[in-house]
């Protein structure tokens, strides 16, 4: 028979060693059950990171294919019906439209002064409900460009498109930067006032006075 006696002070000592090591051991399994959910959980806001992004690099190369076909048929698939574009803002009419009204008068508009039309994707960059768009965008001007004549020219420029994304997953607002005096230079609208200023002109668009 084995018998073992132990003071209460060691039994006291004992009871918080005890009552220590069972708090050590429940704290790790608590983190063992809590670590997987944590990585779900981060997994889980990875892959909506990600769906986002993806998501908007959609949507941009929506807006790009509809320039180049003309096909309106499911713009309201990526164009939110609260749409403003920052650019018909000149317009005192189309200033007023808004939502997919709005993107497919854009649409009819160019695709009218530049049949041929193409805008070629150089880069789409996205973070957090933004997406940033930029392109080179080519044609022959053939028919009206708003309150512009047709001219005949091909034009060549590069512009850069910002959309913000709104809350249902569509494109809720646009402005764009672009090579404006590139762009009205091609087509022969724009030019140095005097010759003096040529070579000026010239390096800003790589254009003459005279060419088209």
């Amino acid at each position: 028979m084995y018998f073992e006696y132990k003071s209460p002070e060691l039994l006291r000592r004992d009871s918080r060693s005890v009552l220590m090591a069972s708090t050590s051991v429940g704290l790790l399994l608590l983190l063992v059950a809590i670590l997987p959910t944590m990585s779900v959980v981060d997994n889980a806001s990875g892959e909506d990171e990600q769906a986002t992004e993806e998501n908007n690099i959609k949507l941009a190369r929506q807006v790009i294919e509809a320039f180049n076909t003309g096909d309106v048929s499911n713009v309201s698939q990526f164009i939110s019906p609260q749409y403003f574009n920052h650019e018909s803002q000149v317009d005192p009419v189309r200033g007023q439209l808004r939502g997919p009204e709005e993107f497919i008068d854009t649409i009819k508009n160019n695709r009218i002064a530049f049949p041929d039309l193409r805008h070629e994707e150089q880069a789409i960059i996205t973070q957090g409900n933004m997406v940033v768009s930029i392109i080179n965008v080519t044609g022959t001007n053939t028919g009206n460009f708003f309150i512009l004549q047709p001219t005949g020219n091909k034009i060549s420029y590069e512009a850069v498109h910002i959309y913000r994304i709104g809350e249902d997953g569509k494109i809720v607002e646009h402005k764009a930067i672009r090579d404006d005096l590139t762009f009205l230079a091609q087509l022969g609208v724009v030019g140095p006032l005097s010759p003096e200023y040529q070579p000026f002109f010239q390096a800003l668009t790589g254009l003459t006075n005279s060419s088209g």
